[in-house]
């Protein structure tokens, strides 16, 4: 699943790519499932005319910001394995894309979807669409203090608080191993029962896994433009149990919390 960094990238690609100023002129949704908000039918009349006037990302949403009378947010969840690609109306769409947005200069915002599991809105406020989020990792709110209260007397698994967007805005199952392998905290410890100093270590691990991965982002951009990769490996920890860790050797161990797949090292993580 596109986790904070993907969809980062993905919205620097669109803002490369000029979406920002361009007009969208029609709207074909080929699975009205997608839509959450109003009907697919009144999304793409909403949509007919409309310049999109800047892409923004909160946690794992983007927001195109449209010009003109409400609504005037157009939101993207990716789902499991979505895209969105902007390309000329001549070249031969993706098979799996599922909803065109033709733009006025003969190109086309596509969503590819193979699962199905995007989502899109069309909403006069984020409020609508966007779940109870905390500050972003990036932003100055996200504090040792803030982090340390989300955990206060909660006894479950550290690794699953990370899962709520509430407590770790833009983190999924991903980076939240890795952030637990490079702050050395074992993913199935109690998170009401980490230190200050523990927690102070995680809250920057999170920082630095971001960080890093933002920057094979930007690199590969940089690399492989106009067709830059959207889905890369930007993790240090192996997620396989034949491999070894990086820093001791050990082979790495795999548990499920909370049904999801978790990866650590039974003797660097404590």
């Amino acid at each position: 699943m596109p986790e904070l960094p993907e969809v980062e990238n993905t919205r620097r690609i669109l803002v490369r790519a000029g979406l920002p100023g361009s007009t969208i002129t029609r709207a074909d949704i080929t699975w009205a499932n997608t839509v959450k908000k109003p009907t697919a039918d009144e999304l793409a009349d909403g949509l007919k005319g409309r310049t999109i006037q800047s892409v923004e990302r909160h946690g794992k949403f983007l927001i195109l910001l449209l010009s003109g009378r409400n609504p005037t947010n157009f939101i993207v969840h990716l789902g499991m394995t979505g895209r969105l690609l902007v390309q000329p109306k001549l070249q031969e769409a993706h098979p799996m894309t599922r909803h065109f947005f033709s733009l006025e200069d003969d190109r086309e915002l596509r969503f590819v979807d193979g699962r199905k599991f995007g989502k899109l809105w069309l909403v006069d406020s984020p409020s609508e669409a966007l779940p109870l989020m905390s500050p972003e990792p990036f932003d100055d709110e996200f504090t040792v203090e803030t982090l340390a209260e989300s955990f206060s007397g909660k006894k479950a698994p550290v690794k699953a608080l990370l899962l709520e967007q509430s407590i770790t805005c833009g983190l999924g199952n991903l980076y939240a191993d890795e952030s637990l392998f490079l702050a050395g905290i074992h993913p199935g410890r109690p998170a009401t029962g980490l230190s200050v100093d523990e927690v102070a270590r995680l809250r920057q691990s999170i920082i630095d896994a971001l960080s890093a991965a933002y920057g094979v982002y930007d690199r590969a951009r940089e690399q492989y433009w106009p067709d830059p990769p959207t889905a890369l490996t930007t993790w240090s920890h192996p997620r396989d149990i034949k491999a070894l860790c990086p820093n001791c050797e050990t082979n790495m161990t795999a548990i499920r919390i909370r049904a999801r797949g978790t990866y650590f090292c039974s003797k660097c993580q404590t």
